[in-house]
């Protein structure tokens, strides 16, 4: 695919040719510099979860992003985790620090393989990076249990001291949870009742909130922060950013996208997630190949109760 392994600089339209990421052939300031980061205290990598090339890349992101010819000498960004809700915050700090710290040991604390996310296996080259740069990993996430409550019963069911935390004291504009309903509604094959929508979007705010808070405490502690998590949360209109500018107002912010090309869609800029607005909702994008998967509408359907048939007789 002509777009595979190129950068898009989403301001400016700027399509930067194919840079080695994941091999050391590229020069730490080259790919900062491609990426439009510089010295920004939030950086966001976003992925798709089940597509291990962009954990491979993301790896080969972590040592430009720790470069003391980047940022300066002693840069140890906090490293947030979607993956890893916040009630595993002392699993965590039970791994040790420095050499005691390994993938296998992570995964094996978090019950990883049991957990949902995707095999471990693909996920192990970005922490083992991160366990080699010796940077601080924090829990990102709300627990699955927390947003289905959420989900089921509002905010009234999340204790008094969560609700800073979550962000429930403050509502995204209308347009954007418009917008945030009908992506729903869509990454759901349009097999969900309308009433679920809310609750649903209320748990991805909960979820977004959570990651800014932890964001905003990483930079507070270390100086910087990088988030790790999936494109719809990095997304600068209504995701992560938003939340992190509503606790942090001067908060200098660079959103990045991991995104699959598609065949016969050779037109970057047709790929940009736009706001109500029409302006981009990321900064740069890095294209990569698609990962090959079963259509998942297919297997949503399948799983679905029957509609009951309610025409008279």
């Amino acid at each position: 695919h002509p777009l595979a392994g190129k950068i898009l600089r989403t301001a400016s339209g700027q399509l930067i040719g194919a840079i080695a990421i994941a091999n050391n052939a590229t020069t730490p300031s080259a790919i900062t510099a491609a990426l439009g980061i510089r010295g920004p205290a939030f950086v966001l990598l976003g992925e798709v979860h089940d597509n291990a090339e962009h954990h491979r890349l993301r790896a080969g992101l972590i040592p430009p992003l720790t470069e003391p010819s980047a940022y300066g000498p002693l840069y140890h960004p906090g490293v947030v985790s979607e993956h890893i809700d916040d009630g595993k915050a002392g699993l965590l700090a039970s791994l040790g620090v420095g050499e005691a710290r390994t993938a296998d040991k992570l995964f094996a604390a978090l019950e990883w393989n049991k957990s949902g996310w995707p095999a471990s296996k693909m996920f192990e080259p970005l922490f083992a990076t991160i366990f080699e740069k010796r940077l601080p990993l924090i829990a990102g996430n709300i627990s699955s249990t927390e947003a289905r409550s959420l989900a089921r019963g509002g905010p009234t069911t999340a204790a008094p001291e969560r609700h800073a935390v979550l962000g429930l004291d403050r509502e995204l504009p209308p347009p954007l949870m418009q917008a945030l309903l009908a992506e729903l509604k869509g990454s759901h094959c349009g097999l969900l009742p309308e009433s679920a929508l809310p609750g649903m979007a209320l748990a991805q705010h909960a979820r977004d909130a959570s990651m800014a808070f932890a964001m905003v405490r990483a930079v507070e502690g270390h100086g910087r922060a990088i988030l790790l998590a999936g494109n719809g949360h990095v997304r600068t209109d209504r995701g992560v950013p938003w939340h992190i500018r509503a606790l942090k107002t001067n908060a200098v912010i660079v959103a990045v996208m991991l995104v699959e090309v598609e065949h016969g869609r050779v037109d970057a800029a047709a790929y940009v997630p736009r706001d109500p607005d029409g302006k981009p909702a990321v900064d740069a994008i890095i294209f990569t190949p698609r990962t090959v998967r079963e259509d998942p509408c297919v297997k949503m359907r399948a799983n679905m109760p029957p509609i009951p048939n309610t025409q008279k007789k």
